[in-house]
């Protein structure tokens, strides 16, 4: 059995998202700040996780937010868009490495493929490289920066 599959995997209820956004936080000054400059870092943090208008995008239902629960605890996030962008994948530093943020791309991928979708993209991290590459990922450009975010383009056809 792999270890994630004792987790529950959900929608994310907007009653949660501030613990969500919190999760977000956490793991991204822990492991993709030390990637980026204070520009980026300020401003990820302005527009993911304090801004407004993202969460509104939650609240309208043009992104929707899957967690992975250990008990009632979140403790990792995956969030794609109406138009099949992944916008974030965020896992607990306890729980890394457990097969969660695989199990969370499994979760969106089957629910996207019997929709018929045929790929999804998302700007990767430079921590989060490796790990797309390894779940099937292709880079479609080099990697950019913008407002100090550091990212690649990657697409997986499915």
């Amino acid at each position: 059995m792999n270890k994630a599959d004792k987790y529950l995997i959900r929608k994310v209820y907007e009653e949660e998202l501030d613990e969500a956004f919190t999760l977000i936080w956490n793991v991204f000054q822990q492991f993709v700040a030390p990637d980026y400059t204070k520009e980026g870092i300020d401003y990820f943090y302005e527009q993911f996780v304090k801004g407004q208008s993202f969460r509104d995008e939650f609240l309208n239902g043009l992104q929707t937010m899957y967690g992975m629960f250990d008990d009632s605890r979140m403790v990792g996030v995956s969030s794609i868009s109406r138009d099949n962008h992944v916008s974030c994948v965020f896992v607990d530093g306890n729980y890394q490495r457990k097969g969660i943020a695989t199990k969370l791309f499994s979760e969106v991928i089957s629910k996207l493929k019997r929709q018929g979708t045929e790929k999804i993209r998302l700007n990767a991290s430079p921590y989060g490289v490796p790990f797309y590459h390894a779940i099937g990922f292709s880079d479609i450009d080099t990697e950019k920066v913008y407002h100090g975010i550091r990212y690649t383009p990657m697409e997986l056809r499915l």
